[in-house]
């Protein structure tokens, strides 16, 4: 077998969802001699997951609901999966809900550095990919356009403040007359705007940070 079909027979082989997440970001890099595109959105959606379960533990725990996503279910390892299961069973029993991978996947995104709108936007993503199973009635079985216009509630939940407006900088003609000149000049204004005016809006902003994501990802 030549090493073409080699590599690609290793490729399709491999289960990206059963690995741990550090190999996986290793994987993910485009110099990595096994590198597979694959490997980055797996990876990219694995830290996405983690990070929205990491930050709606506390909200969960308060209301008695089950853990947030279905990877975090007793046994299993985030992403899904079920390889390293005793370790984090033993963490669960002892009371510890984040466990090491969940760290470094708030690091990794930290280092991302997302504009906040952004990130609310690709973490909401996450949030209603991975819903709990129970969860129909729940917040994040909402419509797009229904968390765009209750955002503060999400970014809350999402521990990311009460965000819900931005600044906008606007251009705005100061004139000025007199009796002989008419002067004009630009004077800077700020503005309050909505953050996404709708669902649609708020889905786009969602796809361009994943996207900004999987380039990141294969550095």
């Amino acid at each position: 077998m030549g090493m073409a079909l080699m590599k690609e027979a290793g490729t399709m082989a491999r289960d990206y969802k059963a690995m741990s997440i550090r190999a996986l970001r290793e994987l993910a890099r485009s110099a990595h001699p096994e590198h597979d595109p694959e490997a980055a959105r797996v990876f990219v959606d694995r830290v996405l997951d983690m990070e929205a379960e990491r930050v709606t533990w506390h909200l969960h725990e308060n209301n008695g609901y089950q853990p947030f996503s279905s990877a975090a279910k007793m046994g299993e390892q985030p992403g899904g999966g079920t390889a390293a299961a005793e370790p984090l069973a033993i963490a669960y029993e002892r009371g510890s809900r984040v466990h090491a991978g969940h760290e470094f996947a708030k690091e990794w995104l930290e280092s991302a550095r997302l504009r906040p709108r952004a990130r609310l936007a690709v973490l909401i993503r996450a949030a209603k990919l991975h819903p709990m199973p129970t969860q129909q009635g729940a917040p994040w079985a909402k419509g797009y356009d229904f968390i765009a216009q209750h955002l503060p509630i999400y970014s809350r939940m999402l521990q990311m403040g009460s965000l819900s407006t931005m600044a906008e900088l606007t251009q705005v003609e100061v004139v000025r007359v007199t009796e002989k000149v008419t002067y004009r000049r630009a004077r800077n204004e700020h503005k309050s705007v909505p953050i996404f005016e709708k669902g649609q809006a708020l889905k786009d902003a969602a796809r361009d940070a994943r996207v900004q994501l999987l380039l990141l990802a294969q550095l």
